[in-house]
């Protein structure tokens, strides 16, 4: 029996293999280096670009309803492009930092900026413990230190709300000391932490000390990691009302495509490939809009597996996973060029 050519599984095994034969080479090239020691210069409210200071004012608004005030806006000079506000409330232990992520591209003169907002309450214990709450939906590719005690909640972006699991861990794990509440003293813990931070990622072999000594770059054993993160569809913290839906509707469009489009259109004289190629992209688009990671894997586990289980063989060797994973992608794209927000030149 002759049985059509899987272009879409050729397509994916293809795919696959070249993510992990060939992005070692690019991923080394494009690594940032990490500084040995950050260069971190308190920034003037005056110096905030209007839409950054849009960004921090519901935090500020927020946190001040809970007694905690900005002590300052800081950045680290020779790494990334990240802003960050500490607040403090006097008479918590608990230090609270909000940090404006960007990504930023030269586009035609001009700075297109993607930002993300981190927030995160830290507290110090006196032998030297620090416990962290933060809502970072990615996994990180670096180890924790075993001084570090870090509780993931991507869910969650209400101050208040974070606060309350931050406290609940705390009172499990002894007295706390002060926070830091000068900018002089958060420098002081920030450097002091990145020193012990580095030094655990060296002893894990995941830095390596540069040869003059100033940098540390990703060793192959994290940028496994961001590769092995980047094909994993489920190392991304989703929300679940977001994400069931969208895996639903988008294995039930090409399956509904196929049993109940495909027939009508026969009937009504009109090309059932290109119905079912619609029912895909309209998959592969859902795909796109509602998940903000591994589209192109979440496109093959709920269009491909699903339809290959419901009607095996009678595809053909038209690749409707792969259109639909491409749709995924720009999808995906004309999301966050949405979330983009256009900056001057920087002018610090």
């Amino acid at each position: 029996m002759h049985y059509p050519v899987d272009t879409d599984l050729i397509v994916f095994l293809a795919t696959v293999g070249s993510i992990v034969g060939g992005s070692m080479p690019q991923l080394r090239k494009n690594s940032s280096p990490v500084p040995v020691k950050y260069e971190i210069e308190e920034v003037p409210a005056l110096q905030l670009t209007e839409r950054q200071t849009t960004v921090f004012e519901p935090y500020d608004q927020k946190l001040a309803a809970m007694s905690y005030w900005p002590v300052c806006t800081y950045c680290v000079t020779n790494y990334g492009h990240n802003l960050m506000r500490s607040y403090v409330n006097p008479a918590e232990t608990s230090r609270c930092i909000v940090m404006v992520v960007e990504v930023v591209s030269n586009v035609g003169g001009m700075q297109p900026v993607a930002s993300n907002v981190l927030l995160s309450f830290e507290t110090w214990f006196p032998d030297k413990r620090l416990l962290t709450t933060r809502n970072m939906k990615l996994k990180s590719i670096l180890d924790r230190p075993p001084y570090q005690t870090v509780q993931e909640c991507p869910y969650i972006s209400d101050p208040a709300e974070m606060k309350r699991v931050h406290d609940a861990a705390v009172q499990k794990m002894g007295c706390p000391v002060a926070p830091p509440s000068s900018a002089a003293q958060i420098f002081k813990v920030i450097h002091e932490e990145h020193d012990w931070f580095s030094e655990y990622q060296v002893q894990q072999g995941v830095f390596q000390l540069s040869p003059d000594g100033k940098s540390y770059s990703l060793a192959d054993k994290a940028l496994w990691r961001g590769v092995r993160n980047h094909l994993n569809p489920f190392v991304q913290r989703f929300y679940a009302w977001r994400f069931v839906p969208a895996v639903l509707l988008a294995a039930f469009l090409p399956i509904f495509g196929l049993l109940k489009l495909v027939p009508a259109a026969v009937a009504s004289g009109l090309p059932p490939q290109a119905v079912l190629l619609a029912s895909y992209l309209a998959a592969g688009a859902v795909i796109g809009l509602m998940l903000d990671n591994a589209t192109f894997v979440w496109v093959f586990i709920v269009t491909y597996i699903p339809m290959r289980l419901v009607a095996p063989g009678v595809l053909g060797s038209m690749p409707y996973s792969t259109f639909a994973a491409i749709t995924a992608y720009f999808v995906a794209q004309a999301k966050e060029h949405r979330r983009t927000i256009l900056l001057p030149q920087r002018t610090r």
